[in-house]
């Protein structure tokens, strides 16, 4: 018999955390287990990829807005009064109605801003997990207390990564016993065939570096900006393409305005959402992962797939990836730093081809969905 399972998530749009869910879905089987995925506010967004039809046709998928208009939206406003009345949360009708008459072997509340309310108050499952992809003792946007307040009624907490399982244990003890690192899959068929697309863009034929990440806070694109800076002062010769979301106007409004500050939109170039990201970085010469925290890094993934070196902040998800000099570079958290970092590297084509020598596929890329598949058993 078939083992029934649910993942729940806020929306699904392209992002490090739901592309590997995306990879989860492509790498299960079938035959073996009959899914679920309740999408619970997929609302519109002018610059983000959605991934809703990139989801294989054999999983149920509930867009629990779709098509709703105008109803919905008076009732999830509806909704927020009703919370900050009550301090209790409320649903979207249609996706209670959804789970309503389901039963589920493992239902799984899928991201760390996702409250695992929904999931333990109305779904019928055996075993209910909350999916963390951050260190919860870094990340000040995160409601930790939220995430623990049902404790006793969840099965268990999975981690991106054994570092970030550590660190987030520190700041939630209760969740020590319970913790469970399931890694984040790679779909490698799809990243090598679509690295070899041809690339548009001007500027990419140049010698250029690449971030790839949504403009978030934890990404600190403003950072990357003051490095832009330094090498422009120096005069080294490279570009710094990004491909990413920039529907957090918070921080698009402050990238936009150092960029005019400092003159560099035409080297440090906001290209916005792209559903290809691998033929830029294929033609990269690094790729740039400079954020506050990273629990295990999908885009440090795909690019040693992509025989890429990267250049890292130290995160405990770089500190798990890379070796320092070997088969990338780890980086302090300073301007200045980095920058030196990124200087030398150019400079050191003996450096860079050690590092693309290196560079050999591990296995790292199965793992997560033969950790994904234990769970189940337990």
């Amino acid at each position: 018999m078939k083992k029934k399972i649910l993942f729940v998530i806020t929306q699904f749009y392209k992002g490090g955390a739901e592309t590997s869910l995306l990879n989860l879905f492509h790498c299960l089987d079938s035959q073996k287990y009959e899914v679920d995925f309740l999408v619970l506010n997929q609302i519109e967004y002018q610059d983000a990829t959605s991934l809703m039809g990139e989801v294989p046709e054999w999983i149920h998928v509930f867009d629990a807005v779709k098509n709703r208009g105008n109803g919905v939206k008076l009732e999830q406003l509806a909704g927020k009064i009703y919370r900050r009345l009550f301090h209790t949360e409320t649903y979207v009708k249609s996706a209670v109605d959804f789970v309503k008459n389901r039963k589920y072997d493992v239902a799984i509340s899928f991201g760390e801003w996702l409250s695992p309310a929904f999931l333990v108050k109305k779904v019928n499952a055996v075993k209910k997990y909350v999916w963390i992809h951050i260190d919860l003792d870094k990340a000040d946007f995160v409601n930790k207390e939220e995430l623990v307040k049902y404790d006793s009624r969840i099965t268990g907490y999975i981690f991106a990564s054994e570092k970030s399982r550590q660190s987030s244990i520190h700041r939630c003890p209760q969740m020590t016993e319970k913790s469970i690192v399931v890694h984040n899959i790679l779909n490698r068929q799809n990243i090598l065939s679509r690295s070899a697309e041809d690339v548009t863009l001007p500027q990419a034929n140049d010698s250029f570096l690449l971030s790839v990440g949504n403009l978030r806070v934890e990404k600190n694109y403003p950072r990357q900006i003051e490095v832009m800076r330094i090498l422009k002062k120096k005069k080294i010769p490279i570009k710094w393409i990004c491909i990413g979301s920039t529907v957090d106007k918070n921080v698009y409004g402050e990238v936009s305005e150092l960029l005019e500050k400092y003159q560099l939109k035409d080297d440090f170039i906001l290209c916005g959402a792209d559903d290809n990201p691998y033929k830029y970085m294929k033609r990269a010469k690094a790729v740039m992962v400079l954020s506050d925290h990273e629990s295990w890094s999908l885009v440090i993934s795909e690019a040693k797939l992509l025989g890429v070196p990267v250049i890292a902040t130290n995160t405990s998800g770089a500190q798990e990836q890379i070796v320092n000099g070997e088969t990338g570079i780890i980086t302090s958290f300073q301007v200045e730093e980095i920058a030196e970092e990124i200087e030398e590297f150019l400079n050191d084509l003996e450096l860079q081809n050690k590092i693309k020598k290196n560079l050999i596929l591990d296995n790292t890329q199965n793992l997560g969905i033969l950790e994904f598949e234990d769970l189940l058993e337990r």
